[in-house]
């Protein structure tokens, strides 16, 4: 059976039969049933919005079936009609997305462990799969887990400015490094993006020195590359609680990111940097911005991940904007 990974908690939303169009920035000739598979991947953030536990839902593994009945591109205005079907949250990006309608949910009785992929793959699903029937409301919140209402309280709470009691983790720092304006226009500073590493569990912190987790730089951009990216970048810091005042040459306190957002950003960073036409920097920029999830996750460790990562940023600026 064809497959399709997304992440959590989308994939539990579309098996629920809340979610009922999945947005993709690419196309298939398929139509039938497809299996649902849940990445290992989860948006903590959203899992509470949705009134999910982001520390229960599965993943790694098939979860349901779906049929995909229709394909269709989307421009703003359906994009935003259609938003009570798909349950994205950000702006129309612009660039081509396309809206894959779900329809008919059938969950599996027990997750079936397997390795998701990109794209659609195949998936051998257990035999009785077939007769499970469409939930006919999401399901009933179980004493294990939180109430709703706490869930809400929660994601209020896991949005709040970085620096204050119980903000969530970050994953990225955003530094704002010294330097020379080198033409009239062009920021008086640049910008360097670093990824931190896995901190210990908070039960073992104690066990070592009270020093930040380590950090590796991710891409670094100045003059007019940067300003090209400005809009990006001012995004980025206000998903994150910040005010675009924030951000000047004598700014020495690093922006601590979402991972999703330092994930975007450092994607944005790496596919612009060697190019210098504003218009392709912003057809980079709208198509990065136009990606689910799972792609931007999937673009970022090919770009960022060994020897092949420059090839793979090659790749991904032929793809956004036929380089």
């Amino acid at each position: 059976m064809k497959a399709l990974s997304i992440r959590q908690p989308w994939a539990d939303l579309i098996i629920q039969g809340r979610k009922t169009l999945e947005l993709r920035t690419w196309t298939v000739r398929y139509r039938g049933p497809l299996a649902i598979h849940a990445s290992q991947t989860v948006e903590r953030e959203a899992c509470l919005a949705h009134g999910l536990d982001p520390d229960l839902v599965t993943t790694g593994a098939a979860i349901g079936v779906v049929d995909l009945v229709e394909i269709r591109e989307l421009d703003a205005e359906s994009y935003a009609a259609r938003r009570s079907e798909h349950l994205a949250e950000g702006a129309w990006g612009g660039g081509t997305l396309y809206g894959w309608r779900l329809a008919n949910p059938r969950p599996l009785p027990e997750p079936a462990p397997m390795r998701g992929r990109m794209g659609l793959f195949e998936a051998t699903l257990p035999g009785d799969w077939k007769s499970q029937r469409p939930p006919q409301s999401p399901p009933p919140w179980t004493e294990s887990r939180p109430a709703r209402a706490d869930f809400a309280k929660a994601a209020a709470t896991s949005r709040r400015p970085p620096g204050t009691p119980g903000a969530g983790a970050r994953q990225f720092d955003l530094r704002v490094l010294s330097s020379a304006a080198s033409a009239p226009g062009e920021p008086a500073y640049r910008l360097a993006l670093y990824q931190r590493s896995v901190e210990p569990p908070a039960e073992q912190r104690g066990l070592y020195e009270a020093e930040p987790p380590p950090t590796h730089k991710t891409a670094e951009l100045g003059g007019a590359t940067l300003r090209a990216v400005a809009d990006y970048v001012l995004d980025a810091l206000r998903a994150n609680g910040y005010k675009p005042t924030d951000l000047g040459p004598n700014r020495r306190e690093p922006f601590s990111l979402a991972e999703e957002s330092g994930v975007r950003l450092g994607l944005l960073f790496l596919a612009v940097r060697p190019i210098t036409k504003v218009e392709r920097i912003e057809v980079i920029g709208q198509g990065i911005r136009a990606m689910t999830s799972e792609e931007a996750y999937y673009w970022y460790s090919k770009c960022t991940g060994g020897p092949a990562a420059q090839r793979a940023q090659r790749a991904l600026r032929v793809l956004l904007a036929a380089e």
